[in-house]
């Protein structure tokens, strides 16, 4: 008996729907992945940046900066928002963003609701071309005889 072109299957009827959810599935953990690793490098980039400036406030400089740090990165998921707080020397940035997409909301795969990332980086406000002028004068003293 022979077969007619483009009639399937009962197992591949089964079996290509499912691997067209796989890649899906594929694409939006890869999705997840790149906004949470975005997340946490813009976190740690306000951080740092809010350091290293002495005169400003850290709150001040984060709200300043953060649209343009995080600019249009974000495909997929809502605009990321960033609070800061400090504790004496450290400065902390808290990011944090939301899908929008529901795509495969009501299928067995894909997690109920919306996934929801959140970053929190440190940086230490330090005076760091006062403390290598430190150790090079200590350097200095130390091999001279």
């Amino acid at each position: 008996m022979r077969k007619l072109p483009g009639y399937m299957t009962v197992e591949a009827s089964f079996i290509v729907p499912m691997i067209i959810c796989v890649f899906v599935l594929i694409i939006y953990f890869s999705n997840y992945v790149y906004a949470r690793c975005i997340l946490a490098q813009d976190s740690y980039i306000l951080a740092f940046r809010a350091s290293m400036d002495k005169e400003a406030n850290p709150a001040t400089v984060v709200d300043s900066k953060k649209n343009a740090v995080a600019g249009k990165k974000y495909y997929g998921n809502r605009s990321p928002t960033f609070d800061c707080s400090t504790s004496g020397k450290e400065i902390e940035v808290t990011g944090g963003t939301e899908t929008k997409h529901s795509a495969m909301g009501r299928f067995f795969l894909k997690p109920k609701g919306s996934w929801k990332l959140k970053s929190r980086q440190y940086a230490k406000k330090r005076d760091y071309s006062g403390h290598i002028r430190t150790v090079k004068r200590i350097r200095d003293i130390g091999t001279k005889e």
